[in-house]
């Protein structure tokens, strides 16, 4: 290999790793600038899935644990808890939550669903 092929390599080598490194950061740009809104479901503390919620279509997430069993609903832009087995289904009573900053909690199962995104939080009230 001859001098000159090398230095064209190294050159199409730093060309691409530019444009590699470009690409990422427009990607991540992008992504922290959207208004996308998601679930992040925990369970025992552990984050077990994250999930679109500006999807079109419904989703049917079943977690069976030791502790028990929910069936979260994923639809029209938010979330909801629509089965558990636990004594009290506060969970299930909670309802149908799509804000950025709710959340959904059954304590018997230690399932935690959180609403994420860059939206801004609604305010409920606020005082003087």
């Amino acid at each position: 290999m001859k001098k000159s092929d090398l230095i064209i390599v190294v050159l199409f080598l730093v060309i691409a790793i530019t444009f590699f490194g470009f690409n990422k950061y427009r990607s991540n740009f992008i992504k922290q600038n959207s208004n996308q809104i998601y679930a992040e479901i925990y369970v025992e503390g552990n984050l077990y899935k994250s999930v679109p919620l500006s999807n079109d279509k419904e989703d049917i997430i079943e977690i069976n644990t030791e502790d028990g069993k929910n069936i979260i609903k994923i639809h029209d832009d938010g979330v909801e808890i629509t089965e558990a087995d636990c004594f009290d289904e506060i969970c299930v009573k909670t309802g149908f939550k799509k804000e950025v900053g709710e959340t959904i909690v059954c304590l018997p199962h230690k399932l935690v669903i959180e609403i994420k995104g860059n939206m801004e939080i609604k305010v409920d009230a606020v005082s003087n």
